[in-house]
């Protein structure tokens, strides 16, 4: 398989790169600092990326945007995520949202909707499935019970819809324009059979903001959570059919799996940098840490598990544009490769460092936490693997082959 970039894409990832070193690396870990979690948005760091094209990098050429497939994507997450990976999960949204919000719209509203996405380089998007009692549901995903999935009901009322429930750890809900929620439409099916989309903006009647967690890494990336008090939205705010997102899913939300393992991997490859530049410059029994077998083939080892995981995502990457029915097994098997791997090089990382990598005054500290966060997004690696055996396995359990 050629994963030869083409021009654009080598064009794009210079861009996020050039990017991520100049503006986003020196202001992220400034921005890290801030004890309260609604003081760190980024909104100047928006503009500047809303300016260079990065916040519609997948809106079509045609509507302005740079019309980027599911490598490039991932291409430009890896440049962010190295600089900061909450960021990088930010910008990423309006990528999803906005694409939607362009294709799976009806040109009524299309024209409420895209057209002031595309005008405000600050104009944010949400997407609300996670609640309290139900996340990895949606990876198993885990349908046999009615109690299952997001509850957030939406009943017509006339020409509106009313929502009542509530969202947990919902990013950039706290900054949002707009929110793109799953709702039961029918509570008598699994949720998989009776969710719609419902665009909510945040001006909306009845729509609250509970609080943005305080949480330890990814700090950039606002999580927020959010209740639905007998909220009104009209009507014609529905995506597509009722109880039918998950068509609408598919065609727009493809590759995100792949996408969430790029972003680890951009982490991966940020600790390794920072502790070969450590051992680099560290003396330690009289000559520097690079020198020190163990030291050298603790690198050798960190470097080849990300080139292993990048691996997987253009391969991955490559299967979802293509439609290929091994997509969903090489996303789920890339994810967990990647996020393993960001969790043993960024330890691996911290003991090059030793005490040194543990003061707030290094970025490897920072980059540990940040490392930690992605073990669980979008969903813990234990459910992945729940929902790889699903497709691998129990479809027809004689069929054990890994693939060619």
């Amino acid at each position: 398989m050629d994963f030869q970039l083409t021009e654009k894409q080598l064009q794009l990832q210079a861009l996020a790169r050039k990017f991520a070193d100049e503006e986003l690396r020196p202001q992220s870990r400034e921005l890290d600092k801030i004890v309260d979690p609604q003081k760190l948005y980024p909104l100047d760091l928006i503009k500047k990326a809303s300016k260079i094209g990065l916040r519609t990098l997948k809106i079509p050429v045609e509507a302005g945007g740079f019309g980027a497939d599911t490598l490039t994507e991932c291409l430009v997450l890896e440049e962010l995520a190295a600089a900061d990976g909450g960021f990088a999960m930010l910008i990423q949204h309006p990528w999803r949202e906005g694409s939607i919000l362009e294709g799976a719209t009806t040109p009524e509203q299309r024209k409420r909707f895209f057209t002031e996405f595309m005008a405000d380089d600050t104009y944010m998007t949400s997407y609300a499935i996670t609640e309290p009692h139900s996340g990895s549901d949606h990876t198993t995903p885990y349908t046999a019970e009615l109690s299952a999935g997001p509850q957030t009901m939406a009943v017509l009322d006339g020409d509106h819809w009313v929502l009542n429930g509530t969202k947990r750890f919902i990013t950039n809900s706290n900054n949002a324009k707009v929110i793109i929620v799953h709702a039961r439409t029918d509570a008598t099916v699994p949720w998989n059979e009776g969710i719609s989309l419902i665009v909510v903006p945040t001006s909306a009647p009845g729509f609250r903001v509970m609080k943005v967690q305080d949480k330890s890494g990814l700090r950039l990336n606002p999580n927020g959570d959010i209740a639905f008090e007998n909220c009104r939205v009209p009507r014609d705010n529905l995506l597509g059919e009722v109880n039918k997102a998950h068509a609408i899913i598919r065609k727009y939300g493809k590759g995100t799996k792949t996408k969430g393992a790029s972003r680890a991997t951009g982490i991966a490859r940020a600790c390794y940098e920072e502790a070969l530049a450590f051992a680099k410059q560290r003396r330690q029994g009289g000559k520097l840490l690079i020198e020190h077998q163990v030291i050298a083939h603790a690198l050798v080892d960190m470097a080849r598990k990300i080139e292993v995981a990048r691996t997987m995502i253009y391969r991955a990457a490559a299967a979802v544009e293509q439609g290929s029915p091994d997509a969903q097994r090489l996303e789920g098997m890339a994810k967990i490769t990647a996020t393993d791997t960001v969790a043993d090089v960024s330890r691996r990382a911290l003991e090059i460092f030793g005490s040194w990598g543990i003061g707030r005054e290094t970025h490897m500290e920072k980059l540990v936490r940040d490392a930690s966060m992605m073990l669980h997004a979008p969903a813990g690696n234990d459910a992945f693997r729940e929902h790889l055996s699903k497709i691998m396995f129990r479809a027809n359990p004689s069929d054990l082959k890994v693939g060619h």
